[in-house]
């Protein structure tokens, strides 16, 4: 985060309240007027003391008169500093790296399945009960887990509570990759070994098993696009929103780039229940696909 040093912001709101006649402006004009300034709401008599007064004092005075007002102008520019990726630790980068390499994988995988037939060729071989159990868990938790985080992150948006914030935002990294990543890598190589077991490859499957696959894929590049790319900005977000409330500052609010994820999280949501749709209502058999009728 950059401090913005109290001093530097009095010199600015100096020469803001000078620009009218930029050709007096010089350090012993400047004083004059701040000086000027000062004494405009005394009386003749205390003014002249004030005026006795070495101006480095009334510099001081005024200053600290206006110290609240310099305050305020220093958060409006915290609060518009935008927030750079590059930013991030070489750890966060990494992690960020890893997702992204899984995503292309594993969407790889199932568009040579759906291109070329059964691949590995040994899933002809695993027992049908044991693609569905792992389908039937992998997706529960895969489900279960985008939908619920949608609804704890969106409470945690609205709590504008910077240590709520910072451990929310620390700790889902983790739960992706122990929870959610997994549960889809499994849903989706189950589900493969489904359509291969039943069916003779995922290339000649039933419409509603394209549909499926393809709805996850259109699923993954969506997060990828709108979820994965904001992580890590978020979190740098939260990061500079932790230390200014440790700072003592008052009055924060949960960072825009935060909320704004809400709409990529929804729609998200969309995607899951578009994908058991499919599944429960098998379009292409309990009534056909508009373009096979």
């Amino acid at each position: 985060m950059h401090f913005i040093n109290k001093s530097a912001l009095a010199a600015l709101a100096v020469v803001l309240s000078t620009n009218k006649d930029v050709a007096s402006f010089s350090p012993s004009s400047t004083t004059t007027r701040i000086a000027h300034s000062a004494c405009s709401s005394l009386t003749p008599s205390s003014c002249r003391q004030q005026q006795s007064v070495p101006q480095s004092t009334q510099l001081n005075a005024w200053f600290t008169k206006n110290e609240e007002e310099l305050l305020s102008t220093s958060v409006e520019v915290v609060s518009d500093e935008e927030y750079d990726v590059t930013d991030l630790s070489d750890e966060k980068k990494l992690e960020l790296i890893l997702l992204g390499v899984w995503a292309v994988s594993i969407s790889a995988f199932i568009l040579i399945n759906n291109a070329t037939g059964p691949w590995p060729l040994f899933m002809k071989q695993v027992p049908e009960r044991v693609f569905f159990l792992s389908h039937m868990i992998g997706g529960m938790l895969f489900g279960g887990g985008i939908i619920l985080t949608t609804c704890i992150e969106r409470a945690v948006a609205k709590s504008n509570d910077s240590k709520v914030l910072q451990f929310w935002f620390t700790k889902v990294p983790e739960l992706d990759g122990l929870i959610v990543v997994p549960a889809l890598t499994i849903s989706m190589i189950s589900g493969t070994g489904l359509s291969i077991v039943r069916y003779g490859g995922l290339n000649v499957a039933p419409p509603h098993v394209g549909a499926i696959f393809w709805t996850l894929i259109a699923f993954l590049s969506w997060w990828a696009a709108t979820d994965l790319t904001t992580q890590g900005t978020a979190l740098k977000a939260v990061d500079d929103m932790y230390e200014r409330d440790l700072a003592g500052e008052e009055g924060l609010v949960t960072p825009k780039v935060v909320v704004d994820r809400h709409v990529s999280n929804v729609v998200s949501c969309f995607f899951i229940l578009l994908l058991y749709s499919f599944m429960v209502l098998k379009p292409g058999t309990l009534f056909p696909f508009p373009w096979n009728a």
